[in-house]
């Protein structure tokens, strides 16, 4: 009985979200319909009337143009910059994207493809100079960002197809990871969502990092030994293992010392930590389901600041405890008298960072020069991103 109880059930809710999406195809068509009525009404000079209410045929007075919704854009060019190193076989990913573009929209699609010397950011400028209104960074966390640099700020629409390792934007947006043509529908039938960009600048001293130029990131920056743990992953290593390899890479990170940190805040706060490491995330999501910044979000306006240290493998493997099960951390003086580590977490539209040790610097994934200054900022709703339907944007 309680078996049949179950079954019925099941079936109950199936048929109630059956239901449900086929009166929203119902309402959307008929929203289009009243449109295109509208339209052929305006363009033959006559009112539109309203038949389905029992008035007569006088006609409607004409709507103010708060209340017309504005007809939905299509998409006229398509541009896809693509790193060919992430695809096995370039020529059958282009003819997957291509026949999904012109099967949706009908419409003509451009590849780019990075080059060593030019990992996107011309290739980028080129689709913009050439026309295009989606261009689609095909490639890693790397390509992303180095599209998002030209398009931030701008009203041109991106999306992502990820074929990189980590894939941590398109992880924390749900885009689709393992079949580019999923990812290049959803970047088509989607939503438009506003999404932070965060900015950093890094230098040897306060006045050098002033000066410097921003660069940007999309997911975590930082330094210590999270850019160590980057720049000692093998790239070959990334290709076979995939995200794990940055796992092997980090084994050589944890016998590191922590240094004196100093993070100052715009309220004028300033607070003082040893640490291995401070990230600065935009979102928090990592590979494997595991969530380091719990509240950093893609557009929330702020940045989550980490800030951990901890002393040898036991100290790494609190750390490692409080990020992947926090409900196993030990509380109250067991903690205090155990304790080989600290994480500490702050949220703020900009900071600075200082340390009299250079530490090397990576932005979402990408390593650079060291420095002992860091300057992070967030533009809130920067970056104007294609995410598929359902995606929903954070509360503030």
């Amino acid at each position: 009985m309680t078996h049949t109880l179950l079954v019925l059930s099941i079936v109950s809710v199936v048929v109630t979200i059956v239901a449900v999406i086929l009166l929203l195809v119902v309402l959307r068509h008929l929203r289009r319909s009243r449109q295109e009525i509208a339209e052929l009404h305006t363009s033959t000079g006559q009112a539109p009337t309203d038949r389905t209410t029992g008035a007569d045929d006088e006609a409607l007075p004409p709507a103010s143009p708060e209340d017309e919704e504005p007809a939905p854009q299509r998409t006229r060019q398509v541009a896809v910059v693509v790193n060919p190193s992430k695809f096995d076989d370039v020529a059958a990913f282009s003819h997957s994207i291509r026949t999904v573009v012109e099967y949706i929209e009908g419409t003509q699609v451009t590849f780019y493809p990075t080059t060593e010397e030019d990992p996107g950011r011309g290739q980028t400028r080129q689709a913009l100079q050439e026309g295009a209104d989606l261009v689609v960074a095909a490639g890693g966390d790397g390509t992303v960002r180095m599209v998002a640099s030209v398009l931030a700020g701008s009203d041109t629409e991106m999306a992502i197809i990820p074929a990189g390792t980590g894939n941590l934007l398109a992880r924390n947006l749900e885009v689709p990871l393992d079949d580019p043509a999923e990812a290049m529908t959803a970047a088509l039938t989607g939503q438009d969502r506003r999404i932070d960009v965060g900015w950093l600048r890094h230098g040897d001293s306060r006045a050098a990092a002033a000066a410097a130029a921003e660069q940007i990131f999309l997911v975590i920056s930082g330094f210590g030994a999270d850019a160590e743990m980057i720049g000692h992953t093998d790239s070959t290593m990334k290709k076979r293992l995939g995200w794990i390899a940055y796992v092997l890479g980090g084994a050589r990170t944890i016998l590191g010392r922590s240094v004196d940190v100093v993070l100052d805040f715009p309220d004028g706060t300033r607070h003082a930590h040893k640490a291995r490491t401070v990230l600065l995330g935009n979102v928090g999501k990592l590979p494997g389901g595991f969530v380091l910044m719990p509240e950093a979000t893609a557009d929330n306006g702020r940045l989550e600041i980490v800030v951990a240290g901890w002393r040898g493998p036991a100290g790494f493997s609190q750390v490692l405890t409080e990020v992947v099960s926090p409900q196993l951390v030990p509380r109250g003086r067991f903690k205090e008298r155990t304790r080989l580590s600290s994480m500490d977490r702050y949220q703020a539209t900009e900071v600075r960072v200082a340390t009299a040790k250079a530490q090397p610097v990576q932005l979402d994934g990408d390593t650079d020069a060291e420095a002992t200054h860091l300057i992070a900022r967030i533009a809130p709703g920067a970056l104007h991103l294609r995410v598929p339907s359902g995606t929903e944007p954070a509360e503030t």
